[in-house]
């Protein structure tokens, strides 16, 4: 349970605008939906987090999503508060995951998913910090926190498998992996893959990593193989051509008497 401070608000003029699908009208939660788009956040925390302690509303998926987004306004905006939670965009994710959990036909999600992907993007930029720093223990710690809120989000999956295996969690992170990689060919055969702005540059650096390891652990052939799928999926990306270029350089080149048997009689 959260101790919440004193608020000196502040005219910042963001991330205000749910919509106004969000919630009924009239409803048990139209108060938090009025004190978080007046940027009133600490009392509307503070209801929302006394909403999940009731037994009527704790199954509500409403009090998690905005105790997720408030927990998002303390990080993004801490001097609005006057002290600092400890790591509010983790908290935003706790809520954001069971605020999924709860909602379970998802169309609230659906009508706020332009504020849940921005605690992703949040996220995603602090475990991408520490996944270029090679810190593979934490980014894959921040990388599974995020694929807990977006479980059927194969870019995060296969960004998630990558930092684990770089932490020598292999078995796991080959599974997830594997997994990701097995729905994106599926994309790209039915030319159903997407480009999503809050993973791409993620997406990017995971297949050059992966293929990397790939290549260190003796499996050229793999990695020739994802990295030809990784620009299958996004063309025009300079970083995976580079990539792509640099692997095929490195093959083997084919021994000049390995011809075809039939042609050696």
């Amino acid at each position: 349970m959260f101790k919440f401070y004193q608020v000196a608000f502040l005219a910042i003029g963001m991330f205000i605008a749910l919509p106004g699908s969000a919630q009924v009208t009239g409803g048990d939660f139209q108060k938090l939906f009025d004190w978080y788009a007046m940027e009133d956040y600490e009392r509307c925390a503070y209801k929302a987090e006394s909403y999940t302690r009731k037994d009527k509303y704790r199954r509500s998926p409403e009090p998690y999503m905005y105790m997720a987004l408030c927990m998002y306004q303390a990080h993004v905006n801490p001097d609005a508060f006057d002290e600092e939670f400890k790591d509010p965009i983790k908290d935003a994710l706790k809520y954001a995951y069971k605020f999924r959990k709860k909602d379970k036909t998802g169309e609230l999600y659906a009508m706020n998913k332009r504020q849940i992907d921005q605690i992703r993007e949040e996220a995603l930029n602090r475990a991408n910090f520490y996944f270029n720093d090679e810190d593979f223990y934490k980014a894959s710690s921040e990388f599974k926190r995020i694929l807990k809120v977006m479980p059927g989000d194969q870019n995060v999956a296969f960004i998630t498998g990558v930092a684990m295996v770089n932490a020598r969690n292999v078995t796991e992170g080959d599974r997830l992996v594997q997994q990701a990689l097995d729905s994106l060919n599926y994309q790209q055969e039915t030319r159903t893959f997407e480009k999503d702005e809050v993973t791409h540059a993620s997406l990017i650096k995971a297949f050059v990593s992966y293929t990397n390891y790939l290549v260190e652990q003796g499996q050229q052939d793999k990695a020739l193989e994802i990295i030809a799928l990784g620009r299958k999926l996004v063309p025009d990306d300079t970083t995976l051509k580079g990539q792509y270029r640099k692997l095929y350089a490195k093959a083997p080149e084919p021994e000049e008497d390995s011809e075809d048997p039939e042609q050696q009689e």
